[in-house]
């Protein structure tokens, strides 16, 4: 029987949070011989070969690694590459699925074929598993915080020395109480969620990772992920964008699918943004205003404001009167990206910033899209100021 699912788990040094993750694929009702688990390991040194070598399933696990640590993109190719299913499902390694997992992407991906599912912004939720010594003192006082109001908090964990679970596998097996208990109140503001749900500009933003199911054949046509890609960051984006590119549409499951394993924030490895920004622009061209505007207004600090601008572009492309001044915001959101990418020909993106500032004051406009170029206008001329 052909398999359904191949779920790609990349992981690097996460063992006790990919316990509980493997646990809880086991758990799934869902047939077991219609999906496969590939972890990838990116060069762990904390016995996770051992452990998924070792685990005991009926489900087919794979174990597959990098010699040595080669990233994000690396190491989802090779599980790529090895993977059986109709689709794949990118799943970190601290993502715990709830039983009806697969029965909702079934249901989905029969209602929106051609679509990439994404459990962003519904899965976006987060539980404390483990208390660890390494958490910030912030991260500390947000865990005790959780922990007191469920009568579940030890001041012997601050003086730790190790990893404390406060989530074990028999917890799942036996479905207890207990990761209700453990889940941390929203700290995802509502407008943010709710502009990731939204398809009207930038779709391509919702392929994050952390939960998302996407037809094989899909990837194989774009090549799968960028592996110029290394540090953390805008990887998945890239390459939600080149299916976008390809017409393939992206929903949001509006039910919960699974919660993250909180961890420290230093888990995440060196931030890339920029760098990896770079290499975004490089990979796919500077032609299109919903990559640009990235280099001044980035979608991950305000999602919202991001997509405001694109909405306001937008409208005012389809506008007679506002055309020629949304015209002029996408040169200036070009030039801006290719300042930031090469660096070079200030000189040259000056004097271009001088003739739109001077065609937009000749122009007397007023309105939304004016007021927009010439805060675009001044954000550009930081970045091309140095």
């Amino acid at each position: 029987m052909a398999i359904r699912y191949s779920v790609i788990v990349p992981t690097f040094n996460r063992a006790e949070q990919l316990l509980l993750t493997l646990v809880s694929f086991d758990r799934v009702t869902y047939a077991k011989d219609q999906f496969e688990i590939i972890v990838v390991d990116d060069g762990s040194t904390d016995g996770t070969q051992a452990l998924v070598e070792g685990f005991q399933t009926a489900v087919p696990l794979s174990y597959l690694c990098n010699d040595v640590q080669r990233g994000r993109s690396v190491t989802r190719n090779l599980g790529l590459r090895h993977a059986k299913g109709l689709y794949v499902v990118f799943c970190d390694a601290d993502f715990l699925v709830l039983p009806e997992f697969f029965q909702v992407l079934d249901d989905c991906h029969r209602a929106y074929p051609r679509t990439v599912l994404s459990g962003i912004p519904f899965s976006w939720n987060d539980a404390y598993t483990h208390f660890y010594p390494d958490f910030s003192s912030d991260e500390k006082q947000m865990c005790r915080d959780v922990l007191t109001k469920v009568g579940l908090w030890n001041d012997e964990f601050e003086r730790s020395d190790h990893i404390i679970p406060l989530l074990t596998p028999d917890d799942l097996i036996n479905q207890t109480d207990r990761l209700s208990q453990l889940l941390i109140p929203e700290k995802i503001d509502p407008n943010v969620r709710k502009q990731f749900a939204k398809r009207d500009v930038a779709p391509w933003l919702k392929l994050i990772t952390r939960c998302v199911s996407i037809k094989r054949s899909y990837l194989t046509r774009v090549g799968g992920f960028n592996e110029q890609f290394v540090k953390y960051g805008l990887e998945d984006w890239d390459l939600g964008y080149r299916l976008h590119r390809k017409k393939i549409r992206f929903h949001s499951i509006k039910q919960v699918l699974g919660y993250h394993q909180e961890h420290p924030h230093i888990y995440r490895g060196e931030d890339g943004n920029l760098e990896n920004l770079r290499i975004l622009f490089r990979s796919n061209g500077f032609k299109d205003p919903e990559l640009n505007l990235l280099a001044i207004m980035p979608a991950w600090n305000d999602v919202e404001t991001y997509k405001h601008t694109l909405r306001v572009i937008r409208r005012g492309m389809r506008s007679r009167s506002e055309r020629t001044t949304s015209l002029l915001t996408r040169r200036t959101l070009q030039i801006a990206a290719k300042q930031l990418v090469q660096g070079k020909r200030p000189e040259t993106y000056k004097r271009s910033l001088r003739s739109i500032r001077n065609k937009l004051r000749a122009s007397k406009k007023k309105g939304q899209s004016a007021q927009l170029l010439s805060t675009i206008l001044e954000k550009c001329t930081n970045i091309v100021d140095g």
